[in-house]
């Protein structure tokens, strides 16, 4: 196991060189340089010399299994593996055969685990079977934290000593004033929210995995000054789920619903508009959401899992219980 690397360090050890070229999977979305992960992940290899980073594609896969054949300087690093219908599982054939072509020939593997398992639930023996191919057949292992490493290492069967960690990218934060970000949300989305209101965000995809319904019972029991603002589009296959929402959002006056995606230059408004930034996953190893919270240096409300374990300060309060949830909301409510 080794920590407090950067990607250079694993890359530059794995392609015995200094000069290497790293395809990334899935594609980095350039046009998204404040928000999106892979773009952060890889921002400072961009221009270092003799680093080539290329970004690959669902229909690009072919290119993992050719460049086996002269692989010494070139590393594949994989994202996200998931299975979620179908559809996914024929892409996902495709995905390993190519992937399997390029190990057999001697290519070298990094896998960043973002969670033990997909969040959804579905086909969990077949996407179980899947990444734990994946893991052993990995060089390096990527994880956020040291924290869960003997966890991930037991539940995929592989050494420890094949994890490293590199640290989640930092995300630019753009602080607005408060009063100013509450009227530029309530012209864009007519939110009806007041600079006297305490301000609870839950920012993201809306799944169910983060247990926003529960959330929001908590909240129709609250004085109607205390407001939770539920902003994010909602995931695939997640519509039902949503509709649950929709219908609670609709029976309290202080819940406020915007299920739309967010454009990069509007998601300051809402971190500054906010007292807090909350957070129930059901499970989590690493959040996105936690770290862009952490750049706009909001009071972070998240359960004891994972990576977020790791949290420490007064900015952060962990639960591990529905009271300490509770708790944890009543507290904001009582500084402010």
């Amino acid at each position: 196991m080794q920590t407090d690397q950067t990607l250079y360090d694993v890359y530059r050890e794995l392609a015995n060189s200094k000069e290497f070229t790293v395809y990334v999977v899935p594609l980095i979305r350039f046009d998204y340089k404040k928000s999106d992960y892979l773009y952060l992940l890889y921002k400072k290899l961009f221009s270092k010399k003799g680093v080539e980073i290329k970004t690959l594609s669902f229909s690009d896969h072919w290119k993992i299994g050719l460049s086996g054949l002269k692989s010494s300087k070139k590393i594949l690093h994989y994202h996200w593996l998931e299975c979620s219908d179908i559809r996914s599982l024929f892409g996902m054939i495709y995905k390993f055969i190519n992937i399997f072509i390029y190990n057999s020939l001697g290519g070298k593997v990094v896998w960043t685990i973002h969670n033990k398992m997909p969040h959804d639930g579905r086909f969990v023996k077949l996407n179980f079977r899947l990444r734990k191919w994946m893991a052993n057949k990995a060089d390096k292992l990527h994880i956020h934290c040291k924290t869960m490493i003997p966890e991930i290492s037991e539940f995929y069967g592989v050494s420890e000593s094949k994890f490293v960690v590199v640290p989640h990218p930092k995300f630019p934060a753009k602080q607005i004033n408060k009063n100013i970000a509450i009227e530029e949300i309530n012209h864009l989305r007519d939110l009806n929210l007041s600079g006297d209101d305490t301000l609870y965000l839950m920012f993201g995809n809306i799944s169910q995995y983060k247990q926003i319904d529960e959330v929001c019972r908590i909240f129709k029991t609250l004085d109607d000054n205390q407001k939770l603002l539920i902003v994010g589009p909602v995931k695939k296959g997640q519509m039902p789920y949503f509709n649950q929402i929709k219908k609670l959002s609709k029976e309290s006056s202080n819940i406020r619903l915007v299920p739309h995606f967010i454009k990069e230059e509007n998601v300051p408004f809402y971190f500054s508009a906010s007292d807090c930034v909350l957070f129930n996953y059901r499970d989590i190893l690493t959040s996105g959401g936690v770290e862009l919270a952490n750049s706009y240096n909001k009071p972070i409300i998240a359960p004891k899992l994972g990576c977020i374990q790791e949290l420490s300060g007064d900015n952060h309060i962990l639960f591990e219980t529905k009271d300490e949830l509770i708790e944890a909301i009543q507290s904001i409510g009582e500084k402010k």
